[in-house]
């Protein structure tokens, strides 16, 4: 996965809310000024035992003033001289609170961290970071870049270097080998070949990549933010002590990485990589300055680094108070305050682990955002409160927004079960593709997503959204709710209701499925498996025996887990699409248990160390084009060959779409800013626009 550490920030002054309030004043001219100081003049004369006045006219009137001078002074004979003197009143610091429901463990980004943990993480870097490069609406924008980098403008190329048997490489399928004979591997042009032992060496392609930082970039203490902050980051990514970094990356990355000059930097994969995502790898920046004596296992023993990191975002940490909430200001060196952002003053995230809690802090006052931190197949807590935020919505209470995500729920068919797997499937059930799209017509899914998701939702055909830049659905087999046309393909296949008890059968064997989800208490999910089995039931005669798991036997690796040890007949879970379609999921490098005999444990793309293709899905045609699109390093060229795969999948279908889950966050009415993002990981992606009215 690229690095994505994504970031932002806030500020807003309350004259400016004045002046939006009100509509400003005529100006008055200075002999109108003079005739009226004069008249309150002879007031005063009338009464001389009065001590000495000040005079303050409406402040908004004084400032309109163009020929007046600031103070004046008159004379009257027995008076006191009055002073005039402008109003002027200090603007209030604004300030903003998000409640969220978890804690960061730590903010070392490759400290320990559990999966809550990392989400809360991520969500207070986005207030003290910025970029490097953000990931909005399935496409990379860079922020702390002059550019993103590409083989077109030459600040990327692809050059060929020897590789002799024996000596490391990259092959084809992105696994860390030694050249031997059968080994593939991408030559010069990016060409797939197969090595055929005889000519003890081959001409592999070698990427290198250059990067430009912008002018001006600085930490919180107004050092400056350069190359060598970008190259002590992938040092501490590279060590074995940072475990939650990004291992597949830096181990396919030659050393040392290249300092050219005090913005620029520059890296080259290992021989044999191709990287399509290149311009979009780049790390968040640590301070060399301030850490470059420590190792990266000191770094994670650091109070500092875990506590109070170094900015260069909108925002820097005043104050953690562990349990309760993280306070920021404003970063007076953040690269865009010219802008005059953050527009806010301070920043403040609160924990707040239950969802009823948040939501009445958030009528009541006490809470401005509230985010439920999805990430991922991760779901948010707002998933039960959907019907509720749309009626505070109605009446004005509250500004939830919703967008359609890139998390997918689907329901997965076994077709290749594990060696001696026992039942209908282990004998075979789900390799007619009849049978699995008996199965689609028989699902009313898109009254699923309606009923669930509030209309908000949809049910796509393949594993991208409609939404997704690469999606055409010319070609693209679709199946609507259609019983009776389930039923016709099941009776094809010999499934009957021989003795009428409402149950398909065939040869004295009902046609009774065990299905799997989970993890346990997710309402979600019970919901869903809930309605897929009396659909079923009611709609073509298909038994479903549900079965609610907990995560580590739902998810567990193969062989022991239930779905990727392939152990199920049908199961439901969620797969994530974001740039590249995950069509990598389905081919036979991602077959669980790693039939290759691969011993990399980075090697597997879908983050899975047994592989993603829990299905069993074996399709040379549907796995030629994927490879072809995910290797792709031509934008035009990779788009055509993932139409090519989707369409494949739609008509052998070894996974039904559901729906596309909806991204939930709630601001009060007078919060501005906040602008949910399909593709971006956080919903305060844009912090620093973030105000209060």
């Amino acid at each position: 996965m690229p690095f994505r550490d994504l970031l932002r920030v806030l500020k807003l002054q309350q004259s400016d809310l004045l002046l939006q309030k009100m509509t400003p004043p005529k100006p008055i001219s200075l002999i109108s000024f003079i005739s009226l100081l004069s008249l309150l003049l002879s007031a005063c004369t009338a009464q001389p035992a009065v001590t000495t006045q000040v005079f303050q006219p409406p402040q908004l009137t004084i400032s309109a003033l163009t020929a007046a001078p600031a103070t004046a002074t008159a004379v009257a004979k027995g008076s006191p001289t009055p002073v005039l003197r402008p109003v002027t009143e200090s603007p209030k610091a604004k300030s903003l609170t998000v409640c969220m429901p978890y804690e960061p463990d730590t903010l070392y980004e490759y400290g320990k961290s559990g999966r809550d943990g990392l989400l809360a993480q991520a969500a207070v870097f986005e207030a003290l970071r910025d970029g490097p490069i953000d990931h909005r609406n399935f496409d990379y924008q860079p922020i702390l870049l002059e550019k993103l980098p590409s083989l077109k403008d030459g600040d990327a190329a692809i050059a060929a270097v020897t590789v002799r048997d024996g000596e490391d490489l990259v092959d084809s399928s992105g696994g860390l080998v030694k050249l031997a004979k059968d080994v593939k591997y991408f030559d010069s042009e990016g060409v797939e070949r197969v090595y055929d032992g005889k000519a003890k060496s081959v001409r592999a392609m070698q990427m290198t990549v250059t990067f430009k930082l912008k002018q001006g970039l600085k930490w919180e203490d107004g050092q400056p933010l350069t190359a060598d902050d970008i190259a002590f980051a992938w040092q501490l990514a590279k060590s074995p002590d940072s475990p939650t970094a990004n291992h597949f990356l830096t181990n396919r990355m030659k050393d040392p990485i290249v300092v050219v000059d005090s913005r620029t930097i520059r890296w080259t994969y290992m021989p044999g990589y191709k990287d399509s995502l290149y311009y979009a790898r780049f790390p968040a920046p640590y301070p060399k300055h301030l850490y470059g004596k420590l190792t990266p296992a000191q770094m994670a023993a650091d109070p500092a680094a875990n506590r109070k990191p170094l900015s260069f975002g909108a925002f820097r940490i005043d104050e953690w108070v562990p349990g309760k909430q993280i306070t920021l200001s404003k970063n007076p060196n953040y690269f865009r305050a010219s802008e005059g952002l953050p527009k806010l003053d301070t920043l403040i995230y609160r924990f707040v682990p239950d969802v009823d809690q948040m939501v009445s802090e958030l009528l009541s006052g006490k809470c401005d955002v509230g985010i439920g931190l999805r990430s991922g197949t991760t779901d948010s807590i707002f998933d039960s409160k959907i019907e509720l935020l749309l009626q505070a919505k109605t009446q004005g209470t509250l500004a939830p927004q919703f967008v359609s995500g890139t998390t997918i729920e689907h329901l997965d068919f076994n077709i290749s079960p594990v060696e001696n797997y026992v039942g209908l499937v282990g004998e075979g059930l789900f390799q007619n593709v009849k049978i699995r799209q008996a199965f689609a017509y028989c699902m009313d899914r898109k009254s699923i997503a309606d009923t669930l998701m509030y209309g908000r939702s949809e049910v796509p055909p393949v594993y991208v959204s409609s939404a997704h830049p690469f999606f055409d659905p010319n070609g693209v087999a679709t199946y609507p709710f259609n019983p009776d046309q389930g039923r016709a393909l099941l009776k094809d296949a010999g499934w009957i209701d021989s003795n009428k008890d409402g149950v398909l059968d065939k040869q004295g064997r009902s046609l009774t499925l065990k299905y799997v989800y989970g993890p346990t208490g997710n309402k979600l999910r019970q919901a869903i498996a809930q309605k897929l089995k009396t659909q079923l039931k009611d709609n073509c005669g298909v038994q479903l025996d549900t079965k609610e798991l907990d995560r580590g036997d739902l998810y567990g690796g193969f062989p022991d887990g239930v779905l990727f040890g392939r152990r199920f007949d049908v199961g439901q879970f969620a797969w994530v699409a974001e740039a590249e379609p995950p069509c990598n999921l389905y081919t036979t490098r991602e077959w669980t248990g790693a039939a290759d005999g691969s011993t990399d444990k980075y090697k597997l793309s879908s983050g899975y160390p047994q592989g993603g293709n829990n299905v069993g899905y074996l399709s040379s045609a549907f796995e030629e084009a994927c490879l072809k699109a995910v290797n792709a390093l031509d934008l035009t060229e990779k788009k055509k060959f993932h139409q090519q795969a989707m369409r494949i999948f739609a008509q052998d279908l070894p996974s039904i779409m559901l729906f596309v889950k909806v991204k939930v966050a709630v601001a009060r009415p007078n919060v501005n800013g906040m602008s949910l993002d399909a593709t971006h990981e956080s919903e305060l992606w844009n912090i620093e626009q973030f105000e209060v009215k």
